[in-house]
């Protein structure tokens, strides 16, 4: 009972805080961000550096281009954009800039996460973290978000809104509206999609409300894949998806513009797929199959040329395996207690009979995949996935850069996958995803250096959208208790 009361007074508060959810009238397309980001009222108590003139003096950049780091930096940030990078010394800081000297500081751009969600699933009550999400993503550095797939999708519009509007701190959260399946789905939380003309229907409804991409998933057919792909690419929006009954390849020469988890849903290597079936063994025979073979690594260099590109999701996936995953302390306590004690039931019953899990076998097959991937060419960003397996916004992108350097990228690689990739694949690469003139000042000041000790990225000090620098830690601490309630 105590639940419920909790949970109707939490959606009586964020509705207060966001307006009519089905109201405001269409969000439409939304132009690229050209100036400093404005503070509200509402924002003020999370921001730490609110000037137009900002000099960042003495860090270690990462700069998400892949170059190798730069120590004894000056980063000069002006009116919401980077305005000069170079070495100290090299770099004459303007008249008025407030001075920030950071020796034993890194900073990386900010993260561009491709697999996101507003909603916290894998519990019995699935909820809106249309107040703690934001919060998290942002204090973790996310400062671009796509949501892939909502099962709330008018809460994650007024979510949305409510970021756009400055009524709470985020990131920049591009939605995807609802799942799209086949008619013959299993998931109760999908839109099955029977008719062409229905699916047309639906795209063309939520690109009027201000979705820019589509995201489909495991039961779909290749023909009604192809009409979501044309009826998407006709709007201007792009396509996702958690794939099964269509194979890798079949989606590539579809047109599909991003897959989603990689090696672990990729159908293409189950022996006897039978065509828009999704065999009942995927997600569970990779962990026999050797990404090393001739056969796969082909089917490697196929799609790496294809010019689909992939979305890295390891993290989450480990939240599966009994004997690599530990509950984070930091992430727990951002937990309702309630859902918290569900979330360590959930926990310890991984490896249950019929559940979900995932072995060290297969995680590393997972991360081969993925660096062949990208060594034959292909483009691989990243994103977190939150579960109710304990794994929370924030926190998994940020586990995503220490397996991407378990799986042999170098620092610089992990973090452009996290940045600058994410960026193009979003079709903002010459706005955000880098450290370069021009650029929207979208930085994450770290104490530390994560290219030397990779855990130094949990260590966020401040992040800058659009210039504006956030106190991460006033982020966090106001989202501490919130996940599972609002």
């Amino acid at each position: 009972m105590m639940r419920v009361v909790l949970y109707r007074l939490a959606t009586l508060v964020t509705a207060a805080a966001l307006g009519s959810v089905g109201g405001g009238g269409s969000l439409g397309a939304q132009p690229a961000f050209r100036g400093r980001l404005p503070v509200t009222d509402a924002m003020r108590p999370f921001v730490a550096i609110d000037t137009a003139l900002v000099a960042l003096i003495d860090v270690t950049v990462i700069d998400g281009t892949g170059a190798p780091t730069a120590a004894h930096q000056t980063v000069i940030v002006r009116d919401g954009r980077i305005a000069a990078v170079g070495a100290v010394g090299a770099i004459a800081v303007p008249s008025g800039a407030l001075r920030l000297e950071r020796p034993g500081y890194t900073v990386i751009p900010g993260m561009v996460g491709l697999h996101e969600h507003s909603y916290f699933g894998g519990v019995k009550r699935v909820t809106q973290m249309s107040t703690s999400g934001p919060l998290l993503y942002l204090a973790h550095g996310v400062t671009t978000a796509m949501s892939a797939g909502s099962m709330l999708p008018y809460q994650e519009r007024a979510m949305k809104q409510a970021i756009d509007a400055g009524r709470i701190p985020g990131p920049d959260f591009l939605i995807t509206g609802p799942y799209l399946d086949g008619a013959a789905t299993s998931s109760t939380n999908a839109r099955p999609l029977s008719t062409p003309a229905e699916a047309q229907r639906i795209i063309a409804y939520w690109a009027s409300e201000g979705a820019t991409w589509v995201k489909v998933q495991g039961r779909i057919s290749r023909a009604m894949l192809r009409v979501v792909i044309q009826a998407a690419h006709a709007r201007g929006l792009k396509v996702t998806g958690h794939l099964c009954s269509v194979t890798f390849a079949e989606a590539a020469a579809a047109g599909i513009d991003a897959l989603q988890h990689g090696f672990i849903t990729a159908s293409d290597y189950v022996p006897g797929k039978q065509p828009d079936i999704c065999p009942p063994e995927n997600m569970r025979i990779q962990s026999t199959i050797d990404p090393g073979t001739s056969a796969v690594q082909a089917s490697i260099r196929r799609l790496a040329t294809s010019g689909v590109s992939v979305v890295s999701t390891l993290a989450v996936y480990e939240s599966f395996s009994r004997e690599r995953f530990r509950l984070d302390t930091a992430a727990m306590a951002m937990l309702d207690p309630e859902v918290r004690r569900e979330v360590e039931a959930n926990h310890a019953a991984l490896g249950a009979e019929g559940g979900l899990t995932v072995s060290p076998a297969l995680l590393k097959n997972m991360m081969r995949w993925e660096y062949d991937f990208v060594q034959a060419g292909g483009l691989l960003g990243a994103g977190s996935d939150p579960w109710g397996t304990g794994f929370l916004p924030g926190f998994g992108n940020i586990r995503n850069f220490e397996m991407l350097r378990e799986a042999g990228f170098t620092p610089e690689a992990a973090i452009r996958i996290m940045t600058l990739n994410g960026a193009r694949i979003l079709g903002r690469a010459r706005e955000i995803g880098a450290i370069t003139v021009g650029r929207q000042a979208d930085l994450v000041l770290v104490q530390g250096n994560p290219a030397v000790n990779p855990q130094d990225l949990y260590r966020i000090v401040t992040v800058f959208r659009a210039g504006v620098g956030f106190d991460a830690q006033a982020l966090r601490k106001a989202a501490r208790g919130l996940v599972g309630v609002r």
